[in-house]
């Protein structure tokens, strides 16, 4: 083959290419060569070192069972991604593929694939005592490495407008990653790591399955046009009003249905009643504080009340007595500034697809029912003892029967017809996030946070309110189980004041960011322009404020001496 004066001629006469193309499959091939050699030195170090082993001690070096094996198998994700980047790659170089579709080339994407995989050399390096880190020594090298993936991995998510890398797909990767990280480098016998994961995977797929579950019993509704009677009765014209009228109901509701319910059912209701992206957007992202904000208050509004109620560190009257006041004042707060920054226009409501068209056959009774048996799944698992996903299933089960009733011969309203229209990428997104969280929540690392906040502020209070900080960063639950071993009920009684204090804290804080709290990230999922930068310059300001008018509505109660006590 030759160079001529513009194309490159190769053995074959039908083939040519550009100068700049040459130099672009070049860089692929030694960016994969790299990669291999990278993977390749790493299984070469390892089957050297004296420390290749699972569960590494003080004691003399012995071979753990699985250590090895484990350790390859980590090494082997960078291969299969290797593999795979040649034909992506050559699939973003085809001519044929559209322009501007993506801002990934085929010179980045090989970059891309090899910093992974020197990642995760990398952490492995560090836990296994390859590379040595400062100020981290002894026990600290297992655990750094699952962190710093966990920030990186974070980051992603949160830069997505940055690097153009669907959320969805980050979450998944970190939260394989965490556990990959643990299993290999973390000393942990393997049924003890087996169980964990066993675990862990049980208490996400009861999100997941939940999730699913209600976004279809709300696609059901949606065929039937149920959400056309509440956006009928709103008669709101000004964006003031509709603001005010969303936040009550969304508070309100959240109290007797569960966070997660509640945002997937106003988020979809907003879909039919506000044209506008901008402003529906900011309604929805109102909607998660509100959301947090009036399940706090209740026994059954927010899973972290529910641990506390359940562990016996708040009683029901008390509960309802010393949290609603503060929880109120976190709505007015939150609205109250949104209404000092909103112009007091009108908006504008979406057209009806098609023109005005009959209501379907049940439409009314498939709507309330749907409804209504969001509202019962939490009366459901308190009286059967089953999860509440179950609960949520058990709904969609029986919806589905009356749909089915109702529409015998059209699959527009069939359950297979809102199974196809539901977001799995929602569903995915979570189960990459909690999966990742779960990870350190089983290795230690939340509770260690929880326990070295209270070492660094010594007063009780102060470490609730920045528990309720730390909940915007991790999942809460984690948080508020580490804070339950922390404070001893011989120290601190049901209904004492801290309690009440972490109570509110750990359901309104995890409003500050979009990925603080199941309601946050539901409403991330179903709507494809949130964003973390987003929602961290539009709704944070708001939320923030909420959040210490509602602390401070809670001191002023106790030191009026207002509390109640069991």
């Amino acid at each position: 083959s030759r160079f001529g004066s513009n194309t490159w001629t190769s053995a074959s006469p039908t083939q040519t290419m550009s100068p700049p193309a040459v130099r672009s499959n070049s860089r692929r091939r030694w960016s994969e060569r790299l990669c291999l050699a990278v993977v390749f030195l790493g299984i070469a170090f390892h089957g050297i070192s004296p420390r290749g082993s699972i569960a590494y001690t003080d004691a003399p070096p012995v071979e753990t069972e699985g250590g090895s094996a484990k350790m390859i198998t980590l090494l082997a994700i960078p291969v299969v991604f290797v593999v795979m980047m040649r034909s992506i790659s050559k699939a973003l170089a085809n001519p044929k593929a559209k322009h501007g579709e993506s801002a990934l080339t085929a010179d980045v994407l090989p970059a891309v694939m090899f910093g992974l995989a020197l990642w995760t050399l990398v952490m492995c390096a560090i836990q296994h005592g390859y590379l040595p880190v400062p100020f981290v020594e002894g026990k600290q090298c297992e655990f750094v490495p699952i962190v710093l993936t966990f920030i990186a991995g974070y980051g992603v998510i949160v830069l997505e407008e940055v690097f153009e890398i669907h959320k969805t797909a980050t979450a998944l990767i970190l939260g394989v990653m965490v556990w990959a990280l643990i299993g290999t480098g973390v000393t942990m016998p393997s049924q003890e790591f087996e169980e964990a994961v066993a675990e862990t995977l049980h208490d996400v797929s009861e999100v997941v399955f939940f999730l699913v579950g209600a976004l279809t019993v709300v696609e059901i509704m949606d065929a039937h046009k149920g959400f056309d009677i509440i956006t009928a009765s709103i008669k709101a014209t000004k964006k003031k009003e509709l603001l005010v009228i969303i936040g009550v109901l969304t508070f309100l509701l959240s109290s007797v249905l569960n966070n997660l319910t509640v945002v997937i059912v106003m988020v979809s209701l907003l879909k039919k009643l506000v044209k506008e992206d901008a402003f529906r957007l900011k309604l929805g992202g109102l909607v998660v504080v509100a959301s947090n904000a009036g399940g706090a208050w209740t026994p059954m509004g927010d899973i972290t009340t529910t641990m506390l109620y359940i562990g016996g560190q708040v009683t029901t009257v008390p509960l309802l007595g010393n949290l609603i006041f503060p929880s109120i004042m976190c709505l007015i707060g939150t609205l109250g500034w949104e209404l000092m920054q909103m112009d007091d226009g009108t908006f504008e409501r979406p057209k009806a697809e098609g023109g005005e068209q009959k209501a379907p056959v049940g439409q009314a009774f498939v709507f309330w029912g749907g409804l209504a048996g969001m509202i019962f799944v939490p009366v459901f698992s308190g009286v059967t003892q089953c999860p509440a996903w179950s609960g949520m299933m058990l709904n969609l089960g029986i919806l589905s029967l009356i749909v089915s009733l109702l529409h015998p011969h059209d699959s527009h309203f069939s359950l297979h017809h809102a199974l196809q229209k539901i977001e799995m990428a929602d569903a995915l997104f979570f189960l990459g996030v909690l999966f990742a969280v779960g990870g350190l929540e089983r290795v230690g690392i939340l509770k260690a946070l929880a326990e070295k906040l209270s070492e660094v502020c010594p007063a009780d209070s102060v470490v609730a309110i920045l528990l309720g900080f730390a909940s915007a960063v991790v999942d809460n639950v984690p948080l508020v189980a580490a804070s339950q071993g922390m404070y001893d009920l011989t120290q601190h009684p049901p209904d004492d004041a801290l309690w009440n204090l972490i109570t509110y804290c750990a359901a309104t804080g995890g409003s500050l960011l979009v990925i603080g709290s199941a309601a946050g990230v539901a409403f991330m999922g179903m709507e494809e322009k949130v964003s973390f930068g987003w929602y961290l310059k539009a709704i944070g300001p708001a939320a923030l404020i909420g959040y210490f008018f509602g602390v401070a509505g809670m001191m002023g109660q106790q030191a009026a001496g207002l509390a109640l006590t069991s």
